[in-house]
């Protein structure tokens, strides 16, 4: 099936392994040029890249902390320099240590809303107002499923990705005349390879799940891909759950 990617360029934020990595290949697998952010990984960024060119495609490796909306300013004129502009986002970057609130200081929270909140913010503020200008444009953002569902031990990255569905469905209503789309997906737990869990640990949780296994990061990746099409022309604004059916929302 053509996903029509071909030649379009994609951001995908966090890129440099994990699900982030996945989600870059499979673009490229499909044609588009994809350019690649990290904020300390550049080896990764690098090889990931590098991943891409053996692929055939195009790729570059665009160093910014999205928190900060100067860098996202500076990555997008570099990205627009090397590859052209950008057709689609993929926000995947994001922050989110795990303690209870109240072993929290006040300090600990900033740095947690500033990655997963604002920086979804800085991405459309800059990013969206050139698809707008184009009159297409795609963007995606991943949460976890404890934005919905909440979380004792991630509260405060929770809030900020409970933040973020609600801006992308608002920002959806606004720029959904202009041919752009924002989604949003939300994400059960994927085993990237460094879960940390024993394999008692593991077993238990994946019994959790109706299709009894954890994500893996092509999951998501098809999800993004999907988002990201023209397949998807008229979905705009919501929340897909890529969970193993472990939170069933309706």
């Amino acid at each position: 099936m053509d996903l029509g990617l071909r030649g379009k360029v994609v951001l995908v934020t966090g890129a440099a392994k994990g699900i982030g990595k996945e989600i870059a290949l499979s673009l490229a697998r499909e044609g588009a040029d994809v350019a690649v952010n990290y904020l300390s990984s550049q080896g990764a960024a690098e090889e990931t890249v590098g991943e891409i060119r053996k692929l055939g495609g195009k790729a570059v490796a665009a160093c910014a902390d999205i928190a900060s909306l100067d860098q996202v300013r500076l990555m997008k004129e570099e990205i627009e320099r090397q590859l052209g502009p950008v057709y689609g986002v993929v926000n995947n970057a994001g922050y989110a240590p795990a303690k209870k609130f109240f072993k929290t200081q006040p300090e600990d929270w900033k740095r947690v809303v500033d990655v997963c909140f604002y920086g979804t913010l800085h991405l459309a503020y800059v990013f969206v107002p050139t698809m707008v200008e184009q009159g297409e444009g795609k963007m995606v953002n991943l949460v976890g499923d404890s934005a919905r569902m909440g979380d004792p031990n991630l509260i405060i990255s929770a809030a900020a990705r409970g933040g973020v569905i609600s801006f992308s469905k608002s920002l959806a209503q606004d720029v959904g005349k202009n041919g752009v789309q924002v989604n949003v997906v939300s994400l059960g737990l994927v085993d990237q390879g460094y879960l940390g869990f024993s394999e008692e640990t593991l077993e238990k949780i994946r019994k959790k799940y109706p299709v009894q296994r954890t994500g893996v990061p092509n999951d998501v990746a098809a999800a993004c891909l999907f988002l990201l099409s023209h397949q998807s022309s008229w979905i705009t604004g919501q929340v897909l759950s890529v969970n193993g059916g472990y939170s069933m929302m309706g």
